[in-house]
């Protein structure tokens, strides 16, 4: 019985030892307490071919400098996208992170057509919006991941409704 205390006690120092030098050798781990910042420009959108012209930005501070970071969608139960398995994430964008931590990523036209609009793509590599199947309105969850510190930062993009034909 004495055994088991002392091996115990053992256990205890030394995981109370180990902890603070964890932290140290392995700063990633304490990367992710710091808090992550992402904003979505616009936060709201009508999803129309001006985003090809305009895209969706996304910018992020509070990262490790030079790190990659990359923006991703969460797709709601229920919500199927094209080449998307059920519970895998959308990738929107990617950028590397100043030295300040702080990351600027734009949409790209392939990003916007294959995943907010579903385009089907013709032979000639044209999109053929005919055969589109646009994502519904509705929120969606975004988040930016730090690759290195495992940082997120989270946001939200609204999808609005077309307007009403008249």
């Amino acid at each position: 019985m004495k055994e088991s205390y002392v091996y115990a006690r053992i256990v205890s120092v030394v995981l109370l030892i180990s902890f603070p030098i964890t932290l140290l050798l392995f700063p990633a781990v304490a990367a992710n307490s710091q808090s992550a910042n992402l904003a979505v420009t616009p936060s709201k959108s009508i999803l129309s071919p001006a985003l090809i012209k305009k895209p969706i930005q996304f910018k992020g501070h509070g990262f490790q400098p030079d790190e990659i970071v990359v923006v991703e969608m969460i797709l709601p139960t229920g919500i199927k996208i094209q080449g998307v398995e059920s519970g895998e994430n959308v990738g929107l964008a990617y950028a590397t992170t100043d030295n300040q931590g702080c990351f600027e990523a734009s949409m790209q036209a392939t990003a916007t057509l294959n995943w907010f609009f579903q385009v089907k793509w013709r032979s000639n590599l044209t999109p053929d919006f005919k055969k589109a199947k646009p994502i519904p309105p509705g929120k969606y969850d975004i988040i930016a991941t730090g690759i290195s510190s495992g940082s997120i930062a989270k946001a939200v993009l609204e999808i609005l409704p077309p307007p009403a034909r008249k």
